[in-house]
């Protein structure tokens, strides 16, 4: 490491430009790298709807409906000639209406009260239309447009067209939020009003890299876009904070300037890259998730690491040494408060181990035992996407559409299971070839855009129309019902797809996945703690630590009565692991120094007080940062990921210096005993 710390002193210029010019080109790459904001894309190609998907997309021109378009005060003509204008807004490709299923010429009240329940309703229309997913945001807005303020859409392409506006608009906000904050933050951990500057250049520089070479990915998640820029500023800014605290101390000795960054690179390096391993290797057993958000936001954060990483050990340098008059005129006085009293609170709370560890089962079963949402359907309280879902509903009850694909010309056996369908609780409605068409009409003398809804050169498609929202126990209980129904008649060879079924399929592979990524995240940080500290018992007490701060986190839902989501629950377990065992590393390391010369009670308040103005800044960043999220972003995923995360980010902080310092001393002989050379200072305390 000293030759390319040599390296780096010396070629300050060209290290500089070779950075701007990164810089530059990832800023401009980021424009062009695709955002995908459907969920369901995200399913493993294993799951029963994604292979659902990719027949129903070979098979047939139209997909199912996936909005409904509510216009109040319409005769059934005017609601006709609005049929026939929604038809027109670019991308609708199919609109569904009360005329589909019955004839108008024949008197309403013929038509049968589910019927009518389901379309038309105290004189307002309600429209099941079918839309391309190319520009949810354009369609949208034609849409509402169209009905005006009176109208009310509620759907698929809502929720995607939200998405893709709430990213736009929220990812610059937060970020200029986040810059005055963290800047704000950081001068209490430097001793110069430029530090934070120089800290904020370097680690926005590693952003700026990450978030371009996304282009080299097919796309990115609409949650990975929305959270990986904050949450990669956050995780890493104590990388630099490490670096900038050990060229300050090694100038305060006496080194000339050159010479300290020299020094700081070497000695520091091998603590950063440490860290930054355990947090790569926490980011990457997300990758092993079937739910494919988890390799799109792992991968992306795992590499944001590595860039900031490198900006650290390259650029930082570079910036401090070109800055260094300017440091010393702008140097202040230190912010933070003397933490003594708190230091001597902590090597005497060792009894509170004993309190949490009667509490930790308690609080791990029930943050397993939380009610789950699965998929991304609230929207911001008081927001028209909110009143038009209200409004349908109260109206016209939570529907939603389901379609199952047979193979083509069985008829008798279609209609058999029509018939076993129309028996299940909640199916309200059905379209299909041998019910609505008619399987003795000659295909050539029906509607062509009918026919291609129900008929495709391999399949016959039944449209069904279900009661219930998108997810929850009801909708997952009719996809089995149905499920098993269609297998009952064609075995494997039925294929179901709707909302709800994706949902149920989202539900199944994000359960599945809990034991494996937890697993594989505690097992690939414990082995990097394993050969960093060469102890068996460090490791497990660290781990205990964080898991610790995990399960009181996740638990909180649950205590208080509030749903949470599957996703967010799955990600923050390996997040807050990633991105705050290295508070956990900074405290043992400061502590194992600290008992080869003090006993161990002053081992405990020496280490507090070393290590509490470097942990502070960058736990305060990674809080700030995830309630940041929670209060700007109105998309309820991301939102929901901020809250548990900024608390998770608080809990683990107090877990480092409240709850480890009292297992370290607890279990003080059983360390010394287990670690590679640990001899530590012998007394009578």
């Amino acid at each position: 490491m000293k030759k390319v710390a040599h390296f780096i002193v010396g070629h300050k210029g060209l290290i500089l430009t070779i950075f701007i010019i990164l810089s530059i080109l990832g800023t401009i790459a980021q424009f062009f790298v695709p955002i995908n904001y459907n969920l369901a894309d995200y399913i493993p190609d294993s799951a029963p709807s994604t292979q659902a998907i990719h027949i129903m997309e070979k098979e047939y021109d139209q997909a199912i409906p996936n909005l409904r378009v509510y216009v109040p005060d319409l005769d059934l003509t005017q609601a006709l000639v609005v049929k026939e204008q929604i038809g027109q807004i670019v991308h609708v490709r199919q609109v569904l209406w009360l005329d589909d299923f019955y004839d108008l010429k024949q008197p309403l009240e013929l038509a049968g009260e589910e019927l009518l329940k389901t379309y038309y309703k105290d004189k307002g229309a309600l429209f099941m239309v079918v839309t391309g997913l190319e520009d949810t945001s354009t369609t949208l807005e034609n849409m509402q447009e169209l009905i005006g303020e009176t109208g009310s859409i509620e759907g698929q392409v809502v929720d995607l067209a939200k998405a893709q506006s709430s990213v736009d608009s929220e990812m610059f906000t937060i970020l200029l939020i986040m810059a005055p904050l963290g800047l704000m933050i950081l001068n209490l951990a430097t001793g110069s009003w430029i530090e934070p500057l120089l800290l904020f250049t370097t680690i926005g520089a590693g952003v700026l890299m990450n978030m371009g070479s996304n282009i080299v990915l097919d796309s990115v998640s609409f949650i990975t876009a929305a959270v990986s820029a904050v949450l990669q500023l956050a995780v890493s800014m104590d990388y630099a904070v490490f670096l900038l605290h050990r060229f300050g101390s090694y100038r305060q000795e006496g080194y000339a300037m050159e010479e300290a960054m020299e020094k700081a690179i070497v000695k520091s390096s091998t603590a950063i890259i440490a860290s930054a391993s355990t947090t790569v290797l926490g980011f990457l057993a997300l990758v092993f998730m079937g739910f494919k958000i988890g390799p799109d936001l792992g991968i992306v954060l795992a590499k944001g690491v590595m860039f900031s990483l490198i900006s650290v050990v390259f650029l930082l340098p570079v910036l401090v040494l070109y800055s260094d008059k300017l440091i010393l005129k702008t140097s202040h006085r230190p912010f933070l408060p003397s933490f003594a009293l708190v230091g001597r609170l902590v090597k005497r709370v060792r009894y509170l181990v004993l309190i949490l560890i009667l509490i930790a089962p308690i609080v791990f079963i029930a943050q397993q035992n939380n009610s789950f949402i699965y998929g991304n359907a609230d929207y911001e309280v008081g927001s028209r996407e909110e009143r038009d879902r209200i409004l349908i509903t109260e109206k016209f009850g939570n529907e939603v559409s389901m379609a199952i694909m047979v193979p083509r010309g069985q008829w008798g056996k279609e209609k058999s299971l029509e018939k076993e369908l129309e028996s299940i609780p909640g199916v309200l409605g059905m379209m299909s070839y041998t019910k609505n068409v008619g399987n003795l009409m000659p295909s050539e003398l029906i509607d062509k855009d009918q026919l291609a809804a129900l008929l495709s050169e391999n399949y016959s498609r039944i449209i069904l129309t279900v009661r219930g929202p998108k997810e929850g126990e009801e909708p997952f209980f009719i996809v089995e019902q149905v499920r098993a129904a269609a297998a009952k008649y064609y075995g494997d060879e039925a294929q179901v797809l709707g909302e709800s079924v994706v949902n149920y399929d989202m539900k199944t592979t994000v359960e599945k996945d809990n034991v494996i990524v937890n697993g594989l995240a505690i097992v690939s940080v414990g082995l990097v703690l394993l050969i960093n500290f060469k102890s068996l018992t460090i490791p497990l007490l660290l781990l205990l630590t964080i898991e610790s701060s995990i399960w009181i986190n996740l638990a909180v839902p649950y205590f208080t009565g509030t749903s949470l989501t599957y996703i967010g629950y799955l990600i923050i377990s390996t997040l807050q692991l990633g991105a705050t065992v290295d508070y956990g590393i900074l405290f043992t390391q400061h502590y194992l120094d600290n008992r080869k010369i003090r006993s161990k009670k002053e081992a405990i308040y020496h280490s507090f007080m070393e290590t509490i103005g470097g942990l502070l800044p960058p736990a305060l960043i990674l809080i700030s940062a995830g309630y940041l999220l929670y209060f700007v972003s109105s998309l309820a995923i991301v939102s929901e990921l901020g809250l548990v995360l900024g608390r998770g980010a608080l809990t683990s902080f107090l877990m480092v210096i409240f709850y480890l310092p009292g297992l370290l001393n607890i279990f003080d002989p059983l360390i010394e005993k287990t670690t590679l050379k640990a001899k530590f200072y012998k007394n009578k305390e």
